[in-house]
């Protein structure tokens, strides 16, 4: 395994982790947590795939604007468009009370929320699943 694949392999797992997280957290009710935890699965998922194809430097917290980087390299992830913008949504509401009209954001998500965010983080990980084949071990 080269040194960009262990790279993204790093970043990979710590997506799957983040997920697996995000799910615990909708378990207990920490929606808010949840969502954001989804948000950030997809995030790094999509920038272990840009570091797979060889991109040397993946900075951003936008996971659409990763999937468009990442579009040329599978067509796959150009169907994200509409799960990217849901995960997008939650990066700051989800954890800052500035970023809500009034209370705080344990106050304003629920596990429909959370649902969507899982829904969403799963079509990002479906679409790059295939090109880590092999070098990860897949549970699912």
């Amino acid at each position: 395994m080269s040194g960009a694949e262990r790279e993204a392999v790093r970043w990979y797992l710590q997506g799957a982790k983040d997920a697996k997280t995000a799910e615990k957290n909708a378990r207990a009710g920490d929606f808010e947590v949840s969502c954001f935890l989804f948000q950030q699965a997809a995030e790094k998922i999509l920038k272990a795939f840009l570091l797979l194809k060889g991109e040397r430097t993946v900075t951003g917290h936008s996971t659409l604007k990763l999937a468009q980087a990442g579009a040329p390299h599978a067509k796959e992830l150009e169907s994200l468009r509409d799960a990217c913008i849901r995960l997008d949504v939650l990066y700051y509401p989800t954890r800052y009370p500035f970023a809500l009209p009034g209370g705080a954001p344990y106050e304003f998500f629920t596990l429909d929320h959370a649902r969507a965010a899982l829904d969403a983080y799963q079509a990002v990980y479906r679409a790059v699943y295939e090109h880590f084949k092999g070098l990860v071990e897949h549970s699912s």
